[in-house]
């Protein structure tokens, strides 16, 4: 028998040295990139002319290069050279943001040992291979996707991973493979399960209601259901949940969601409960070898506007 639980771990902040930011006008990126989620979100609100005065209610400070032949953009020490992406803008005028240096997160897994393991790199990480070796076919796969709230191809900040998808898959589910993505249950993209490569079934406000279960799937390998309920009521609301069943094998994915309307965060947890072979033995983050998967791995390093101090 074992269980695990996957929670979240706050940004960690490491000291870097900072240096005078020189480039080209043409070279200069967009200044958004270096927004945290919940600017990103309220950025892409407004309309193109209010973006510059985002930014400077920021800290950032509109600077204009007086002699473009040079084409040296300058900021001072710790601020970062780039420009609001504004309709009919001066071609000489720039901003300079403040910038901190940190790292960014990860969800924190606790394995079959009662270890807690950081899982710092973005993508697929396997939680739980049963066999344990890699050249027999599993029975059981079960996946995690850890990606940022903004993505970020989309955003260089410093954006925390948290796992936004479960994949479980293996020869005891058959040729179907189950997905669990998560999304807030307002949003277009809500919190849902797909079976193979079929349609997203939604677990959200217009396919449920709370404390009403619903199946998903019901076959003699496989059962799968979800609920909207509050499993902690004291630090969340209602939120939305999964459970498969395969295997012999429980596969708890529950989602919690920091904030709402467009700002929100959904964010899922994952259990696994159940027993297995001995002999088979468990791969995974979530076995024993757990903490030897993660070792040589570091938060990545990253920076985004310091609103706190004017550049």
């Amino acid at each position: 028998m074992f269980h695990c639980r996957v929670f979240f771990l706050c940004t960690c902040t490491f000291a870097h040295s900072v240096a005078t930011l020189k480039s080209t006008r043409a070279d200069l990126s967009a200044c958004h990139p270096m927004l945290d989620f919940s600017h990103v979100a309220q950025y892409w609100k407004l309309d193109s002319t209010q973006h510059v005065s985002f930014l400077q209610d920021l800290g950032c400070e509109i600077r204009s290069n007086p002699s473009p032949e040079s084409q040296d953009y300058t900021c001072g020490d710790g601020a970062f050279a780039c420009v609001a992406k504004v309709p009919n803008a001066n071609p000489n005028d720039y901003m300079c943001c403040n910038i901190k240096y940190s790292s960014r997160s990860g969800p924190r897994i606790t394995n079959m040992l009662g270890e807690s393991l950081d899982v710092w790199r973005a993508g697929l990480s396997t939680l739980v291979q049963i066999p344990k070796a890699r050249e027999v076919a599993p029975t059981l796969l079960v996946q995690i996707n850890v990606q940022p709230y903004a993505p970020y191809w989309y955003t260089m900040g410093c954006e925390d991973g948290r796992i936004a998808e479960v994949l479980v898959s293996g020869t005891s589910l058959g040729e179907s493979n189950v997905t669990v993505r998560s999304g807030a249950l307002h949003a277009n993209e809500s919190f849902a399960v797909r079976v193979g490569d079929g349609l997203w079934q939604e677990l959200s406000w217009r396919t449920a209601v709370v404390d009403q279960a619903v199946t998903f799937v019901s076959s003699p390998s496989m059962m799968i259901t979800g609920v909207i309920t509050a499993t902690d009521p004291q630090h969340w609301g209602p939120d939305a949940s999964a459970v498969i069943n395969v295997g012999g094998l429980s596969i708890t994915v529950q989602q919690h969601t920091l904030g709402s309307a467009d700002e929100g965060k959904p964010m899922l947890d994952v259990g696994v409960n159940g027993a297995y072979s001995k002999s088979q033995g468990v791969g995974g983050l979530l076995g024993p070898d757990g903490t030897i998967l993660v070792q040589g791995t570091a938060p990545v390093p990253c920076m985004t506007i310091d609103a706190s101090v004017s550049a």
